[in-house]
C-alpha cells in the first residue's frame, strides 16, 4: 500500500505497523506479524500484541505483554485458537505495557495509549512505542520468563 493511496486512520496505522512497527520488534528479537509477535526462552513464550481501537480519522492503540509456559501456549492455541486471537492467556502472565513502565520512585505510568491520525507523520510515535519495548517491555517478560521457568 502507497502512502498516497491511505484513506482511514485503520489503513494508516496498518502501514506504521508494517513499516515501523513490525522491523523495529524483529529487530529487537521477536518475530510475528501483524498484531503480535512472540520470543522464546526458556521453555516460556513472551507475547507483545497490539490493541487498537480506530475511528475514520485517528487510531489509538496500546500494548499488551504476557509469558505464558510453551506447553500451556501450544495447547492452548490447539484446543482454542480463538482465544490467543482475542487476546486471553489463561493462566499467563499479563500486563498492559504502561504498567511496566517505571517513573521516579517505581510508580508505574499506568494505562498507556499512543494515537496516529490518518495522513500525518508516524515515525516518531513508532520510535516512542520500540523504546517503550527495548527498555520496559522486554526486561519485564524476561524477568517473568526467567522467573515462571525455575
Amino acid at each position: 500500500m502507497e502512502a498516497g493511496a491511505v484513506r482511514n486512520a485503520d489503513e494508516w496505522f496498518r502501514l506504521m505497523v508494517e513499516t515501523g512497527l513490525a522491523p523495529g520488534l524483529r529487530a529487537l528479537g521477536l518475530s510475528g506479524m501483524g498484531k503480535r509477535f512472540r520470543v522464546l526462552a526458556d521453555g516460556q513464550v513472551g507475547q507483545v500484541a497490539i490493541l487498537q481501537t480506530s475511528t475514520p480519522r485517528s487510531t489509538r492503540f496500546t500494548l499488551t505483554l504476557s509469558v505464558s509456559s510453551t506447553d500451556e501456549w501450544s495447547s492452548q492455541l490447539r484446543i482454542r485458537p480463538y482465544l490467543r486471537a482475542a487476546g486471553h492467556t489463561a493462566g499467563a502472565w499479563q500486563e498492559r505495557i504502561g504498567d511496566v513502565m517505571l517513573v521516579g520512585s517505581g510508580v508505574p505510568i499506568g494505562d498507556l495509549w499512543w494515537q496516529v491520525d490518518a495522513g500525518r507523520p508516524f515515525t516518531r510515535v513508532s520510535r516512542e512505542v520500540l523504546t517503550a519495548v527495548r527498555e520496559f517491555g522486554l526486561p519485564a517478560m524476561r524477568a517473568q520468563m526467567r522467573a515462571r521457568a525455575s
